[in-house]
């Protein structure tokens, strides 16, 4: 930017130092050097949100472009999927050419009770489903209740382990 050679720099600097004098010099050098970060700071930024809207238009471009090959995708499966209604109307139809229509399952891999159409068919559950959690816990608590049994909650814990017995006798070696 600025081309400045090693000699021009220490003429600049003791200038400064006549001009100011040695008490107000470091406090200037170090509001000049704050300055000169802020517009660093601010020029980066600046560059950062241009990159950032670069790539933003980049990606609606992109986004656009992937909107329109779903919506190619879509009307060509829309387009293949009104062809096979088609060919399935035409098959399922019954001939009407007379006395030379075979019938629908002379084909060689045919069998006599081959059914044309496939029926969808539901299984029933194989596990029924269990009780659940909360229902599990209601029924715990009314066991609880029904034993007399004291709730955990209720009871207090000590923090330390109980005390040993005051009446051991003592070993002493």
């Amino acid at each position: 930017m600025f081309d400045f050679s090693l000699g021009e720099l220490g003429l600049i600097g003791v200038v400064a130092l006549i001009v100011l004098g040695p008490e107000r010099l470091p406090k200037v050098a170090r509001t000049v050097g704050d300055w000169l970060g802020k517009a660093q700071r601010y020029v980066n930024q600046v560059k950062s949100d241009i990159n950032r809207e670069m790539e933003l238009a980049e990606l609606k471009r992109l986004q656009e472009e992937a909107r329109a090959a779903a919506q190619s995708l879509q009307s060509s499966v829309q387009e293949l999927q009104s062809d096979l209604n088609r060919a399935a109307a035409e098959l399922s139809a019954p001939a009407t050419g007379g006395a030379e229509s075979a019938p629908a399952a002379s084909s060689d891999y045919a069998f006599e009770g081959a059914v044309d159409s496939w029926q969808p068919r539901t299984f029933p559950r194989r596990y029924k489903a269990g009780p659940s959690v909360d229902e599990l816990a209601e029924e715990i608590a009314r066991l609880k209740r029904e034993l007399a049994l004291p709730d955990a909650h209720a009871t207090t814990r000590r923090k330390y382990a109980p005390r040993a017995r005051l009446n051991r006798p003592r070993i002493r070696r």
